[in-house]
C-alpha cells in the first residue's frame, strides 16, 4: 500500500486539475446543457467519454469510477480507504442483496466499485457468505437476508438497516482521527435531523436513527414532534444550529431538505478547510478526495438541473461546498 508521502504528492497534483468554482459557475451560467458539457470536456472530466447532454450521467459515472480506483490504488491506509469508499460499498451491497431476491441483474443496480470488488460482492452475497466483509457490513447483509427469507423485508426496512450499519462503520473507522470523527458526526447528525423532520414521529425516528452524531435521542425526539418555533429556541446555542435552521426553512416551505443535504455533503470540505495549510499525516490526500466527491456531486446537480430547465438561482442554491 502506498505511503502518505506518495499519496499526498499524487493528490496535490490532481487537486490542481479540479474544476474549481470558476468553471462550475461557468457551467451554471450556460444557456444550454451542451455548452456546460463543453466546459467539462475542456478539463478531461469523464475519462474522455463523449456523450450528448441527455446522457451526462454516463460521463459522471466514468469519473466516479476513476475516483474510486484512485482511492483504492493510492490511499495510505486500509481504514481510510474504507471510510472514503463506504458510501459505495454499502450502496452496492444493498443493491446486490435486493437483486438476489428480486431476481434482477445486480449490475443494473450497482454503482462505482468501492473498497470491495463488485464481482466479489456478487459472488459472496449470492452464496450467502458474508465473512469477506467488515463486521458491520457482514451483520447488515445477514440481517437483510433473514428479512428477505422470512418474507418480512420492506424497502424502508432494508434501506434503514444498511444506513444504520454504514454510520456505525464510519464512526468506528474515524476513531483516532479528529477530522474524520468530526465529519462522521456532522453527517450522522444531518441524517438524524432529516429523519426527525420527515417522520414527524419520535417513535419512527428512533427506529431509523443512525449512530455517531452528537445529538441525543431526546433531542432527536424533540426535533420530530415539536413546533419549528420551539425547536429554534431549544437549539439556539447548539453546534448543529445551522443545519437545524436550514432544514426547518426547507420544511416550512414544503421543499425537500436540500439545504440540509448541502451542508452535510459539504461538511468534509468545511472541516478540512480549517487546516488547509497543514500537510501533516494524510491531510492533502484527504482534502483532494473530499473535494473530488464534492465536485462529482456538483456536476451531477448542475447537469441534471440544466437538463430539466431549472433556474440559475435554484442550481446555485443546491451546489455543495468546494473550498
Amino acid at each position: 500500500m502506498p505511503n502518505s508521502i506518495f499519496a499526498n504528492a499524487k493528490a496535490s497534483a490532481l487537486e490542481a486539475k479540479l474544476l474549481g468554482s470558476e468553471r462550475l459557475s461557468r457551467m451554471i451560467d450556460c444557456a444550454r446543457p451542451s455548452d456546460a458539457l463543453k466546459v467539462l470536456q475542456e478539463t478531461g472530466f469523464g475519462e474522455g467519454l463523449s456523450v450528448p447532454p441527455s446522457e451526462a450521467e454516463k460521463l459522471i459515472e466514468a469519473e466516479e469510477r476513476a475516483y474510486t480506483a484512485f482511492v483504492r490504488e493510492t490511499s495510505p491506509s486500509e481504514k481510510l480507504t474504507r471510510f472514503l469508499l463506504a458510501r459505495y460499498d454499502y450502496h452496492n451491497a444493498e443493491a446486490v442483496m435486493r437483486a438476489k431476491y428480486l431476481k434482477r441483474d445486480a449490475k443494473s443496480m450497482t454503482g462505482a466499485e468501492g473498497a470491495y470488488p463488485l464481482a466479489l460482492m456478487e459472488e459472496k452475497i449470492f452464496a450467502d457468505d458474508y465473512g469477506a466483509f467488515g463486521a458491520e457490513l457482514s451483520a447488515a447483509l445477514a440481517a437483510a437476508d433473514e428479512l428477505f427469507v422470512g418474507g418480512a423485508a420492506t424497502g424502508r426496512q432494508i434501506n434503514t438497516l444498511f444506513s444504520r450499519a454504514k454510520f456505525r462503520d464510519l464512526s468506528a473507522l474515524a476513531h483516532g482521527d479528529k477530522a474524520l470523527s468530526e465529519i462522521a458526526a456532522l453527517r450522522a447528525d444531518a441524517a438524524n435531523i432529516g429523519i426527525a423532520l420527515r417522520t414527524r414521529s419520535a417513535a419512527r425516528a428512533a427506529e431509523m436513527t443512525v449512530a455517531g452524531g452528537v445529538l441525543t435521542a431526546e433531542e432527536i425526539a424533540y426535533l420530530a414532534e415539536e413546533s419549528a418555533e420551539n425547536i429554534r429556541e431549544k437549539f439556539r446555542y447548539s453546534p448543529r444550529k445551522e443545519m437545524i435552521s436550514a432544514a426547518l426553512d426547507d420544511f416550512a416551505a414544503g421543499q425537500p431538505l436540500t439545504s440540509l443535504e448541502r451542508i452535510a455533503d459539504g461538511a468534509a470540505v468545511t472541516v478540512l478547510a480549517r487546516d488547509r495549510y497543514t500537510d501533516e499525516g494524510n491531510r492533502p490526500f484527504m482534502r483532494y478526495c473530499f473535494k473530488k466527491t464534492a465536485e462529482i456531486a456538483n456536476v451531477r446537480i448542475v447537469m441534471s438541473c440544466l437538463n430539466n430547465g431549472a433556474e440559475k438561482a435554484v442550481i446555485r442554491a443546491r451546489v455543495r461546498e468546494t473550498l
